[in-house]
């Protein structure tokens, strides 16, 4: 008899994989004549519980697991077979339906981004920024040292980057990378952007809008945040972390 359910339920399985039932038709049509303990929970985690992240739940996924369990938790769209109703009736042990935990929220990345007597609309480009996904802080300055002493303190914190845009790129390298912490480079093109920003772990882009269209820049500096902050290099970190 056991042999025949098993048969029964790995047949069930094949075909839906086969078939590629949706969730909510299986369920819809799933066998309600079984009485048995259930509700719906969010997924529990203690030593009495047991949580099946599975589609179809048979008696193999059950296999030496329900010891000392009260609670079986399964996916609230989830198929569970009639012989594991069964077992867990002839237990006592309450069958749960859980909504599916959500993944905890991105940190989202913050960029400060500063432009240096460049004629560029820098409300725009933040705007076009903030469609992808960014945290922007757009500011002005006609200080180049003082603009990059602000960003070497600013890059301190976990969750910053920064783009300083401004013609005097070299000079604007020069004093950023100066400062401890303060990994920048700068590039003409998205592609640059990616290889530079991967070989430093860079943390802050400096670039001379002048050559470059709007949508050129936005694309770059996009690119530069594309993976968020990156941590120096370990073969570096002594040198530039």
């Amino acid at each position: 008899m056991n042999a025949t359910l098993q048969h029964i339920e790995r047949i069930v399985r094949d075909v839906l994989a086969e078939l590629d039932v949706a969730p909510r038709t299986a369920v819809a049509t799933a066998p309600k004549t079984v009485a048995i303990a259930s509700q719906v929970a969010a997924p529990t985690s203690d030593a009495q519980s047991l949580t099946l992240d599975v589609r179809v739940v048979t008696m193999n996924d059950l296999a030496g697991r329900l010891d000392s369990v009260r609670r079986v938790s399964v996916p609230r769209r989830a198929i569970v077979t009639p012989s594991v109703r069964d077992e867990l009736i002839r237990r006592g042990i309450a069958l749960e339906w859980a909504d599916p935990t959500a993944p905890p929220p991105a940190q989202a990345t913050r960029l400060t981004m500063v432009a240096m007597g460049v004629d560029v609309d820098m409300a725009a480009l933040a705007a076009g920024l903030a469609c992808e996904g960014l945290t922007v802080e757009p500011r002005e300055t006609d200080c180049l040292i003082a603009a990059t002493d602000q960003l070497a303190t600013e890059l301190t914190e976990s969750d910053t980057l920064a783009a300083l845009l401004t013609r005097h790129t070299a000079t604007a390298l020069c004093l950023a990378n100066r400062r401890r912490g303060v990994r920048a480079i700068s590039a003409v093109d998205t592609a640059g952007v990616a290889s530079a920003s991967a070989q430093v772990g860079a943390n802050l882009l400096v670039v001379d809008p002048s050559p470059c269209t709007f949508f050129r820049l936005k694309q770059m500096i996009a690119e530069f945040c594309r993976l968020g902050v990156r941590a120096c290099p370990k073969v570096f970190r002594a040198e530039l972390g």
